[in-house]
């Protein structure tokens, strides 16, 4: 005999099944990034509504899920969208106190709140996009553009010697986001050779930790990853031939084709 359990499991699959849900993004946005620096009064980003029906667009500002305070203020904060319509959300500082020897990072929030359906048994979902706000001080040494160049590698052994990890340390005031990392344990292109790494960001003068399951003990590899830049565009693959040590260090970039193989345009995956 069935529980109840398991009936009023089955019974809201059934349900789940019987509605219409509509769930695709109308609302787009313009980029996956947005730059603040400490000179300009604002920013601004523009969105527009590919939809047939009108929103009510909600945006916000945290500092990470659960912080919700921050320097950083977004208007208009509630703002109705029409289908084929653009508007911009604004964002400026506010006050507060932030590091003036690094890049600081926010999230931006956009959530696209559909019509009351007229239809019955219609799921409707408000749709949320999250994209990072760079606020960036004026002072800071170098450029973004050559903080991948800053990075620093070391194979090393895992936390109480248990296992194999990649440490990745940012030397450069800014946030290096990495797209693609890839370890290359052999010297060719066998794929048996390669481990896929999910990727993530660098803080300024941070360090991230990856655990490699194909290795059982540290040793040398050849590294390949490419970045994230400011316009939200993937950089050229480059590679760096990591040695085992205990810290990270400095290691000169070099690019992963041959120069002789075709450009590659740099638009690449939006992040």
């Amino acid at each position: 005999m069935c529980s109840n359990k398991r009936i009023r499991w089955a019974f809201g699959i059934l349900v789940m099944l019987g509605l219409q849900c509509s769930a695709s993004a109308s609302v787009m946005l313009s980029g996956t990034r947005v730059i603040l620096g400490e000179k300009a009064r604002e920013t601004s980003l523009p969105m527009k509504n590919t939809g047939t029906s009108p929103y009510v667009v909600q945006a916000w500002i945290d500092a990470g899920e659960g912080k919700n305070k921050t320097p950083l203020l977004v208007t208009p904060p509630l703002s109705r969208l029409d289908p084929g319509k653009e508007n911009l959300l604004r964002i400026m500082r506010v006050g507060g106190e932030l590091p003036a020897d690094r890049e600081s990072v926010f999230w931006l929030n956009v959530k696209e709140i559909p019509q009351t359906p007229t239809q019955e048994n219609v799921l409707q979902v408000a749709i949320r996009s999250r994209l990072k706000v760079f606020y960036r001080p004026a002072s800071l040494p170098g450029s973004s553009v050559e903080a991948r160049t800053l990075l620093r590698w070391a194979v090393s052994a895992g936390p109480q010697g248990q296992g194999v990890v990649l440490k990745v340390g940012n030397a450069s005031a800014y946030h290096v986001t990495l797209l693609k990392l890839t370890v290359n344990k052999g010297q060719g292109p066998d794929k048996k050779d390669q481990e896929e790494l999910d990727a993530g960001m660098v803080p300024p003068f941070g360090e991230l930790r990856f655990p490699l399951k194909t290795l059982k003990a540290p040793q040398a590899v050849q590294i390949n990853f490419t970045t994230i830049h400011d316009y939200g565009g993937e950089t050229p693959e480059e590679f760096v031939k990591v040695p085992e040590g205990i810290e990270p260090v400095p290691l000169k970039p070099e690019p992963a084709l041959k120069p002789e193989a075709p450009s590659i345009a740099l638009g690449g995956a939006q992040r």
